[in-house]
């Protein structure tokens, strides 16, 4: 890693960075910059999503007035809850990919029959959830959220003046949320399939508590139970190759800058650009050979074979679980993770990742968010006991 770190720096390859000194608000968290290094622990560098997240300091504009019930808001079709029946699988790795997310060690893990969505929430049922109760995002209460830097328009962009730094392409963006995913200026208007992002745990805790009775985000075992459909052992939904038949499988980052990053035998294994090199990375033009720049629909790409579209690649998902580094060893019947913490979970990986800055778009992988944190590449999809889920049909 070394090595491969030393020759990016001598080949003069990864040089691109902002003109502006990037600084700090004091309502965002900041890692140390990242470092060449065999430990790949930190914040600093990959892809920057350990580090946009919000550390409480600042109260929001404006507190949540709407008081969510349980109504079963949407009906069988529009939800789309795929019936699975339980059983025990092996959950997490021993690959050693990320030691400080805690995938490992693997357990074997024992589920009742659950429900889960065979999407992520996207933006068309999100707006019907909103127009429903009147609910409104912390994003919004906040007055800002998570954008990478090359998205946004240049009104948008050049009245920014801090960024997150130890991700310095992440930036704090005035006027994001779900319905204006890279600020004021934009809109959902040709992206009502696609996946709501933006959304903080606690907004997807609202969602799936309107939408089903007793609705609810899947546990961590749950997710990755139902993203594995059915295969034990292997990478990503469909099994251990990235590209089947040279055929895109999920929603990931295609950088402009590939041809010219040296790779190794190891890349699996440091998956990580310090930070002047991330953002470069970041600056880089998304070259889109999956077919996406930002998000895709939520039913792009093959199923798994339990039915579930995107649950790997696309927008990190919301867990349950309240995160922790060291999961318990032993075998486990319907894990529910720690009692507290300050970070829950989130799996799946995203449109952001790139096996050279965040190999985490593979079905074991996980990463810490604090619940009122949000970007636009942070959605989630949801769950429910079989015994209560709603089984109304569309009007």
């Amino acid at each position: 890693v070394k090595m491969a770190c030393k020759l990016l720096v001598s080949l003069g390859l990864l040089t691109l960075m902002v003109a502006a000194t990037a600084t700090f608000g004091d309502d965002f968290d900041a890692s140390s910059e990242g470092t060449c290094s065999d430990d790949v622990s930190g914040e600093g560098g990959g892809c920057g999503c350990g580090a946009v997240k919000r550390d409480g300091s600042i109260p929001k504009e404006d507190g949540q007035a709407v008081e969510i019930e349980e109504t079963g808001g949407e009906d069988a079709g529009t939800a789309q809850m795929v019936q699975l029946p339980g059983g025990t699988f092996t959950m997490g790795s021993d690959d050693g990919f990320f030691p400080e997310d805690g995938e490992g060690p693997t357990r074997q893990v024992t589920l009742s029959p659950f429900a889960i969505g065979k999407h992520e929430v996207s933006n068309r049922r999100f707006q019907d959830f909103v127009t429903a109760t009147g609910y409104k995002t912390e994003a919004e209460q906040f007055g800002n959220s998570f954008v990478v830097e090359q998205f946004l328009s240049e009104a948008t962009s050049s009245g920014i003046t801090s960024a997150v730094q130890a991700a310095p392409w992440w930036l704090p963006v005035n006027g994001s949320y779900w319905k204006h995913p890279e600020g004021p200026d934009s809109s959902i208007d040709d992206r009502w399939d696609h996946p709501a992002v933006h959304i903080s745990w606690n907004d997807a805790v609202a969602f799936c508590k309107w939408s089903q009775p007793n609705g609810r985000l899947p546990t961590e075992a749950e997710w990755e139970f139902a993203a594995r459909g059915g295969l034990e052992n292997r990478l990503f939904p469909w099994g251990n190759k990235l590209k089947p038949k040279d055929e895109f499988r999920m929603n990931t980052w295609q950088s402009a800058m590939e041809g010219d990053i040296p790779v190794d035998s190891n890349v699996f294994k440091h998956s990580f650009l310090p930070t002047r090199d991330g953002h470069a990375f970041y600056s880089a033009k998304n070259t889109a050979e999956d077919g996406w720049v930002l998000t895709a629909p939520i039913d792009s790409y093959q199923p798994n074979k339990y039915g579930l579209y995107n649950t790997v690649g696309n927008v990190w998902e919301w867990t349950n679980d309240w995160h922790t580094r060291t999961p318990s060893p032993a075998d486990a019947t319907n894990p529910t993770g720690p009692k507290t913490g300050d970070n829950k979970v989130k799996k799946g990986g995203s449109f952001m990742c790139h096996v050279f800055t965040c190999y985490r778009y593979r079905s074991s992988a996980r990463m810490p968010l604090t619940p009122d944190s949000s970007a636009s590449n942070v959605g989630f999809r949801c769950a429910a006991t079989l015994d209560t889920i709603n089984n109304k049909e569309e009007a």
